[in-house]
């Protein structure tokens, strides 16, 4: 074999590189398997050059060896569903109030401390939980706090966990306007006392009523929250994401951090080279609750998708692929359409789009569908009821079958046989949400639970699906999440019923979910996702061996030592 004319800036050695080229669904870790891979690959120019013997040939002088001793080379890992803007403000500029330390009602004062008041005049927490604290904080939980720690007239502004709730106090209900003369907003709710007074907590669109009023961060505190964010998954052996939700919608979306200011300064972070992560940005032309075709044909013919691409930025560091769409909201506010009654009050929920009845909703959906389809983007729909589902697949494959711009569902958290069928047969994709939905399922009755991110069946029917986070919604450490996949066991309370094993996949296939299948989603297939010769150096190296299907616990402790993007290392322990 004739030498190749160049060296490799890097090569791996020593360890068994993963590459899931040859990857079929079912395929399982066994130590035929492992004999098969190489344990050697070769870097060259950002670029995988070699893999197994022939990177001997691409040693030279000047070529940086790392030993692996026996740890395995990954893809680099790739979250489909990742709020790069909001993880990165709530976890380096708010007050951290997750369910991992904020579990008792009373230490509340210990969060909202002078020490917490920021430069605006704000104090801005995220993560609690109202299902483990015993009930939604209120405006006047929050009062009572701050004049006990001698701070009372502050304005404060707490977002819960899922990114669709939020509770203020009494000075910022004031300066948002927010009385009992506020009418509730199109898809959202502001919830009152006995008589109509607001007590603090808003859902869905009604959040943006207060989102607008609080003073927005400066872009140099931007800028520091999200190269910190950037090394927090880069330590995950995260090397691209797909940020789901920018636009003008913002001010619905979580903590309204996704703004246009938001926008820019991603766009100056890759200009000056300091972008590492590879990011695929969903347009949001409209929030949690109003979509309409109008308003998302409004901004697209107003260039909102060209946003990068006017400013010469490489498509490969970050690009708009498509837009994201809200047909219904979150089971703990009452906002999923669902075949049957499970929300509070006896009801079925119903489409957050506009329209007068679930006729004008379901049509308002297929107009939005076609508009995105005719400017040639992707389209990705925010699903979680069975009803949502069921409406979203079928427009998905009337108005857009076997699009090149591969269409895909948000959550799609109770999908059914004839579903995954449809979504097989036209091209449709899902990128499912194992940390938040496992906990939701195990409060469904046990037919709903069966049905819960069917992730077995959807493989076996030909469905291309996604393991995501939805960070900061829960945290974007994928290792939890291949866990959940591969045991099932955080859907039920006890033991996994036998007819439910059917739904878990191997160990293998959800690492195939995490890279191969997310560079396919976004059409990256041919340069990134595996470790193909030709394919980019995105590559993760983990501290111990990927486990089989019977030792999938052992995940939960492995740790990410070696990052690359381009064959760039940007972490390393």
């Amino acid at each position: 074999m004739k030498k190749p004319d160049r060296r490799a800036d890097t090569v791996l050695r020593g360890g068994p590189v993963l590459d899931l080229s040859d990857w079929l669904p079912g395929d399982q870790v066994t130590n035929a398997w492992l004999a098969s891979r190489p344990h050697a690959i070769a870097i060259a120019d950002g670029e995988i050059a070699a893999v197994g013997e022939a990177v001997d040939d691409w040693i030279g002088p000047a070529t940086e060896v790392i030993e692996l001793k026996g740890r395995p080379v990954l893809p680099g890992l790739s979250d489909g569903h990742l709020h790069l803007t909001a993880y990165s403000v709530t976890n380096h500029a708010y007050v951290r109030m997750g369910t991992d330390v904020f579990t008792d009602l009373a230490d509340l004062p210990s969060y909202l401390t002078k020490d917490a008041i920021d430069g605006t005049g704000w104090i801005r927490g995220h993560g609690w939980d109202g299902a483990v604290l015993g009930r939604n904080l209120t405006a006047k939980d929050i009062d009572d706090a701050l004049a006990q720690n001698g701070i009372a007239g502050t304005p404060v502004v707490l977002f819960d966990w899922s990114g669709h709730s939020l509770t203020a106090n009494s000075v910022a209900l004031a300066q948002a306007g927010i009385t009992a003369a506020t009418p509730d907003p199109p898809g959202g709710v502001i919830i009152r006392d006995d008589e109509g007074n607001p007590q603090g907590f808003l859902t869905d669109a009604a959040i943006s009523l207060l989102i607008k009023t609080i003073p927005a961060l400066s872009h140099d505190e931007l800028v520091a929250t999200y190269l910190k964010g950037q090394a927090d998954l880069h330590a995950l052996g995260i090397t691209a994401l797909t940020e789901p939700g920018l636009g003008p919608g913002y001010a619905d979306l979580l903590d309204g951090s996704g703004s246009p200011t938001a926008i820019d300064v991603l766009g100056d972070l890759a200009e000056s080279g300091r972008l590492t992560l590879r990011i695929s940005v969903l347009a949001l032309p409209n929030g949690t609750g109003g979509g309409n075709a109008h308003d998302v044909r409004t901004y697209l013919d107003a260039g909102l998708a060209q946003t990068y691409t006017r400013r010469g930025i490489d498509p490969r560091r970050l690009r708009f692929t498509g837009v994201k769409v809200f047909a219904d909201g979150t089971p703990q506010n009452g906002t999923t359409w669902q075949k049957e009654p499970i929300h509070e009050g006896h009801h079925c929920g119903h489409l957050v789009l506009a329209g007068d009845d679930d006729l004008d909703r379901v049509e308002e959906l297929r107009k939005i569908v076609q508009v995105v389809a005719d400017a040639g983007l992707q389209i990705a729909i925010h699903c979680i009821g069975d009803r949502t589902n069921e409406v979203v697949i079928d427009a998905l494959a009337d108005l857009a079958p076997h699009s090149e711009l591969r269409p895909y569902l948000i959550h799609g958290t109770e999908l059914y046989p004839e579903g995954l069928e449809k979504m097989a047969r036209y091209g449709i994709g899902w990128t499912a949400n194992p940390g938040i939905i496992s906990t939701f399922a195990t409060r469904l009755p046990e037919h709903r639970r069966r049905r819960t991110e069917p992730l077995g069946s959807a493989l076996r029917a030909g469905v291309r699906p996604g393991i995501t986070s939805d960070a900061p919604v829960v945290p974007p450490d994928w290792r939890p999440a291949v866990h959940h996949v591969v045991t099932r066991e955080c859907y039920w309370e006890g033991e996994v019923p036998d007819d439910d094993r059917a739904e878990t996949i191997t160990t293998l296939d959800a690492l195939a979910l995490l890279t191969r299948e997310a560079a396919y989603r976004e059409r990256d297939e041919e340069w990134r996702g595996t470790l193909a010769v030709g394919q980019r150096a995105d590559l993760a190296v983990l501290d111990g061996a990927w486990p089989d299907d019977e030792h999938v616990d052992e995940i939960l402790d492995r740790s990410v030592v070696l990052t690359m993007v381009d064959g760039r290392i940007v972490h390393r322990i």
